[in-house]
């Protein structure tokens, strides 16, 4: 029978392969044959001189590297060794590190029960338990005042603690938040705290330019050389006036900046009335809040109130006189007059179309009126009308003609409100003058324009029966003024009415 041919699986060999093992051809490791790797000399000590290198060709042959003779560099003692380390992210949103979870929990909690307590009236062992809680609050809050004001979650519950707070507690507060005003009035958050505590703190400079001050204030004087003092607020004041009127102009067309910052110049002037902490008031806009933020605040909830339920009168009564330290009034007034120096009449004018930085070009505008200052040659005033103030003041009896800065003011949503200040706030004859120029002749076309108007209206509040009579016939010459009552132009007709 025949053999049988078995399949084996592997690869197949050829029949001098069987016969002869003794030929086949020595494996290759690494490009090189057992042969070729026998043949390497044996690796010398020092640099390689040509060929392979020593290192190498011991690799190659399965041999461990002999070390090299040549002497490793020594360490520099005076060298620092470079530890490579992961630092903290320094994020804009979060410009003093992000807080710790449980005490952001903690802080939520804090916020549902101060919602509670929220301007209702306290006595006896429920008001004890609101000092204790208050107490426990400030306790954790020590140390994490920064953090605290720029985290979007416990911003708004430091909003609310703060006028919980006495005077030693506000001051307390703007100690703790030492040189970082700047940063904090800049940031998106940190902002409305400082605008609140800005708000608080005028309450703090009427009773000191009073000489009242809280019973710890008296208690630190008798321990100022062991234990050290707390700054007044008067002091702290001077201090962040100091620290940020050298990018104060950059801060007024800021969009989260400029608001404190108007403040700031508010509280600094005594004979001005300081807004309210209220949300639903701050809901309808202002020259220190735009609509947008008073909307958010009364989603908020935010009342400004106190959880012992003491209201304070101040911040409240637009017509209680408030008070200031002579000193501080002097510094606000060094600062804007200061301030119209440092900016150049081009940017001014930029300025004041900005959406941010108009309604700052007005409260500078109404300042410098205030101070007796606007009838002066390169004042504020003088800029906007573009040399209006100077010309009047030289007397020459030129014929004052329009320009185009003021004349552009009439047709854009931003500038009709500025030239609607500069209107209200301009000396009795800078009016005239701006009237006579800008407006005899023109009433009965502005009236229906649709930004023109409301300037038109303010102008027309300043003037006496004989011009309103003026101004009623060239209205009556523009399609017998029904423009008026179809276009819906109704503060024009009712400042005439009035």
């Amino acid at each position: 029978m025949p053999k049988e041919q078995i399949r084996k699986r592997g690869k197949r060999k050829g029949k001098n392969q069987d016969d002869n093992p003794s030929s086949a051809p020595a494996p290759v490791v690494n490009n090189f044959t057992e042969q070729q790797v026998e043949d390497v000399p044996e690796p010398q000590a020092g640099p390689s001189t040509g060929g392979i290198h020593p290192a190498r060709a011991a690799l190659l042959a399965g041999r461990r590297p002999v070390p090299s003779d040549i002497p490793a560099p020594e360490p520099v003692e005076d060298q620092q060794v470079l530890e490579w380390s992961r630092a903290q992210v320094q994020d804009a949103e979060f410009p003093f590190g992000v807080l710790d979870p449980d005490l952001k929990a903690y802080f939520r909690t804090v916020d549902d029960q101060i919602r509670d307590w929220e301007g209702v009236s306290s006595a006896g062992e429920e008001r004890e338990d609101r000092q204790i809680f208050l107490s426990s609050v400030l306790s954790e809050l020590r140390g994490h005042e920064l953090t605290v004001s720029t985290d979007p979650d416990t911003a708004v519950v430091l909003e609310r603690l703060l006028p919980s707070l006495g005077d030693w507690g506000r001051r307390v507060i703007g100690d703790a938040f030492g040189d970082s005003w700047e940063v904090l009035v800049r940031h998106r958050f940190g902002s409305h705290v400082v605008q609140t505590w800005f708000t608080l703190a005028a309450d703090t400079l009427d009773r000191e330019a009073k000489g009242v001050f809280p019973p710890q204030h008296h208690e630190q004087e008798k321990s100022a050389e062991t234990m050290g003092t707390l700054p007044t607020m008067t002091a702290l004041f001077a201090k962040l006036v100091g620290l940020i009127q050298p990018s104060i102009s950059g801060l007024l067309t800021n969009p989260h900046a400029s608001p404190p910052i108007r403040l700031l110049l508010i509280i600094l002037t005594p004979p001005r009335s300081v807004p309210t902490l209220d949300a639903a008031e701050d809901a309808k806009g202002g020259l220190i809040r735009s609509k947008k933020s008073g909307k958010y605040r009364k989603g908020q909830a935010v009342q400004g109130k106190s959880i012992f339920g003491d209201e304070e009168e101040t911040g409240k009564g637009k017509g209680k006189a408030r008070r200031v330290p002579e000193e501080l009034v002097e510094l606000r007034k060094q600062v804007t007059e200061k301030l119209v120096g440092m900016i150049s009449p081009v940017e001014w004018q930029s300025m004041g179309l900005h959406a941010v930085g108009s309604a700052a070009v007005q409260l500078l505008l109404d300042l410098e009126v205030e101070d007796g200052k606007a009838k002066q040659s390169g004042s504020l005033l003088d800029i906007l009308t573009e040399g209006l103030v100077g010309r009047l003041a030289e007397s020459s009896g030129e014929e004052l003609k329009a320009q185009t800065y003021p004349s552009s003011l009439l047709t854009t949503a931003t500038g009709s409100r500025l030239f609607e200040s500069i209107l209200a706030v301009a000396p009795e004859e800078v009016f005239k003058s701006l009237w006579t120029v800008y407006f005899v002749g023109k009433t009965g076309k502005f009236a229906g324009h649709p930004f023109a108007n409301f300037v038109t209206a303010k102008g027309v509040s300043r003037l006496d029966a004989e011009d309103v009579e003026q101004v009623v016939k060239e209205c009556r010459a523009v399609a017998g003024g029904r423009s008026l009552i179809s276009g819906f132009r109704s503060s024009f007709t009712i400042s005439i009415g009035s």
